[in-house]
């Protein structure tokens, strides 16, 4: 190895840092939680702009291979305890803004996924070929996965939970990726934050095995990535965080079955009157999902007034703001710089 890699090399291993208080690291959990609830928003952005992201992968890295530490073990079990903390208390209220409000909430979840964006970006400064390939290819995989959703769904089983929980955490805990978009895009994330809300154990344990082995195995992978090959593969989580948003158009959406089935019917009869879907009078209490899943193709397909794509930039350029005075930080550009 000559000296400028082994120079290369020196700056993408992260130095030795003290602990995370105990705040920090509950705040970094709780943070983690309400992301990995939201589709486009990355839990691993989050902890990433706590400043705990090296931290949470080497704990994760040890813990695993059987090197157990009091410092390792507090840590998971606080940023651990606090996420699924925060899931289980939230998971209601995300599904009812979804169905009431889903063209709003679909605008932030855009901006929220691409304020995540410039946090990536400073790390791969002075720009090169293998970065440009890089995050092309991670454009690529996103468009194809997009492409996938669009050709049918996927289905919902007890093997398919378990490449849920597989897929939702491996992309949870790499910076700019969400495991809730990749459940959604797979058309899975309804079904498993419902069984959360619910506490569905026939859904929820095959998930958690999913997701356990998902973290395993990308907190070793990652941490061996980032230190050896540091841009490029933050070139590629950049490509994939860019093409994120491109299931994520605000307007038209149908409301899915299960969200549907979760409104008792006064509820869906008075919004089918302000959505103007006719026929919701004639229609049985058992038809009325039905009824309204059938007719919101043709309700989506109408225009859309100029003050509601405004609403929708606005909401968007929000989002965008949160996500990226998160990541702005200190700690965020520190770790974003050489940390990972």
């Amino acid at each position: 190895m000559n000296p400028q890699m082994r120079s290369d090399a020196a700056a993408d291993r992260p130095a030795a840092a003290k602990a995370p208080g105990l705040l920090r690291t509950a705040a970094a959990g709780v943070l983690m939680g309400i992301a990995n609830l939201i589709p486009g928003v990355s839990g691993g952005t989050m902890i990433l702009a706590m400043g705990v992201y090296q931290e949470f992968i080497d704990s994760v890295a040890d813990v695993t291979a059987l090197r157990f530490s009091l410092r390792r073990l507090v840590f998971l079990g606080i940023v651990g305890g606090c996420a699924v903390g925060a899931i289980v208390l939230l998971a209601g209220v995300i599904l009812y803004l979804l169905f009431h409000y889903s063209s709003a909430m679909y605008a932030l979840f855009i901006g929220l996924t691409l304020g995540g964006a410039p946090l990536l970006a400073r790390s791969l400064r002075p720009l090169r070929a293998d970065v440009v390939v890089a995050t092309l290819a991670g454009l690529a995989l996103m468009l194809g996965i997009v492409l996938l959703k669009s050709s049918g769904s996927l289905p919902h089983n007890m093997g398919m939970d378990f490449v849920n929980g597989l897929v939702g955490a491996t992309t949870m805990v790499l910076p700019g990726i969400s495991g809730s978009y990749m459940l959604l895009v797979m058309d899975q994330y309804e079904r498993v934050v419902g069984a959360v809300s619910d506490l569905n154990l026939r859904i929820i344990v095959p998930v958690g095995i999913g997701a356990v082995l998902g973290i395993v195995g990308l907190s070793n992978l990652l941490k061996y990535l980032l230190r050896r090959h540091h841009r490029v593969t933050v070139g590629v989580l950049l490509g994939i965080l860019l093409g994120s948003v491109l299931g994520l158009w605000p307007f038209g959406r149908t409301p899915s079955e299960r969200a549907l089935e979760r409104r008792p019917a006064a509820e869906l009869r008075e919004l089918a009157a302000s959505w103007r879907i006719a026929g919701v009078e004639q229609a049985t209490d058992a038809d009325l999902a039905e009824h309204i899943r059938a007719s919101w193709e043709t309700r989506g397909r109408r225009g859309y007034s100029a003050g509601a794509v405004a609403a929708a930039v606005g909401l968007a350029v929000v989002g965008f703001a949160g996500t990226y005075s998160v990541s702005r930080g200190r700690s965020g550009t520190r770790e974003a710089k050489g940390n990972p």
